[in-house]
């Protein structure tokens, strides 16, 4: 999820377990607590894929690691604060933070190791996009307004807490999109005669109404789009070979079990040169009137060879698909259902 998101949830979980004994200094210490487990990013840096892939959403998010360290977060502040706020408090307001960080990650596509070190398995419900504006906007002007009035006052009281009553109640809509996203999807594919040995259903980007839908056999890899807008209308489907062979072929064996593992079963493969192309499609389609690869995924991997040893980089959209004006004006087309 996106930082902004977890700190106005932060905030309004802050000021509601601990705003009456510490005032709007409850609001900034849940900030910072529903960010940490996004620290991580300082040591997994956004320009190393290799690293992102491996560390990002990995202990920092697990709910064991997170109960762990809370411990000494909890004690650090009630020193600070002298004990004014007993330990216990503390550990509730941190824990909450904390956990709410991980499990709400795991709404999105990218994957949430929730259970390390038990297990590396990735979590994700796949029913939030990484960025919703109708999620996170009238919680961080609920949460602003409330934080405006004085400490104890009933308005701020009603609109923290009526954020956080929002939040839930956003989720289970997201829920309940899910499960007809997938009834849609299914039926679809049934209709349309494509094959598929798994599929899944998420959002796109901005938004809980415009979805998009993806079928995976061992060779082939279908992606569709639909809004909820226009629930009956007919799926367009475009179907893609996956050329797993390229990947199962190639002698980088640590870099294609992770991009493997990443992608779900969710990818194609398309050699280049001495260059593999590795697209994790999980994440959607930019471009729905375009079949050619790198004009209509958001980005891909790519495995290359380079000063003696096998490298792993990642390839960003193209300027066409960055235009955010454009790429915003389109997405308003599709979710009205006036684009395939």
């Amino acid at each position: 999820m996106d930082s902004v998101t977890h700190i106005v949830l932060g905030a309004a979980i802050g000021e509601a377990l601990l705003g009456k004994k510490i005032g709007r200094k409850a609001a900034l210490i849940g900030a910072l607590a529903k960010t940490i487990p996004d620290f991580d990013l300082f040591y997994t840096g956004l320009n190393d894929p290799r690293m992102y892939v491996c560390c990002h959403r990995g202990h920092t998010h697990s709910l064991i690691w997170e109960f762990l360290y809370a411990i000494p977060l909890a004690y650090l502040f009630y020193r600070l604060f002298k004990k004014q706020v007993a330990w216990r408090q503390w550990f509730i307001l941190f824990i909450v933070c904390l956990w709410g960080h991980s499990l709400l990650d795991t709404c999105t596509v990218y994957g949430t190791r929730l259970l390390l070190p038990l297990t590396n398995y990735a979590f994700s419900w796949d029913n939030l996009s990484i960025v919703d504006l109708l999620f996170t906007a009238p919680m961080l002007m609920m949460v602003i307004a409330g934080l405006l009035y004085k400490n104890d006052s009933k308005p701020r009281r009603i609109l923290i807490r009526t954020s956080l009553v929002y939040c839930f109640c956003y989720l289970g809509f997201t829920m309940v999109n899910k499960a007809v996203a997938n009834h849609i999807v299914k039926k679809s594919l049934e209709q349309q005669h494509i094959q598929y040995t798994s599929y899944f259903t998420a959002p796109t980007i901005l938004n809980n109404i415009l979805w998009y839908g993806m079928a995976s056999t061992d060779s082939t890899l279908s992606v569709g789009e639909f809004t909820l807008m226009k629930k009956d209308k007919p799926m367009h489907w475009l179907t893609f070979p996956r050329n797993t062979a390229l990947l199962d072929a190639h002698p980088d064996t640590s870099d294609v079990k992770l991009l493997k593992w990443f992608s779900r079963g969710y990818s194609i493969c398309q050699q280049d040169g001495d260059t593999l192309n590795v697209y994790c499609v999980k994440f959607g389609r930019t471009n729905m009137t375009q079949d050619d690869l790198e004009k209509t995924f958001i980005f891909h991997y790519k495995l290359y060879f380079d000063k003696g040893k096998w490298q792993m980089g990642m390839e960003e959209p193209t300027d066409k698909n960055a235009n955010m004006k454009e790429g915003f004006k389109d997405l308003m087309t599709r979710i009205q259902g006036k684009a395939h």
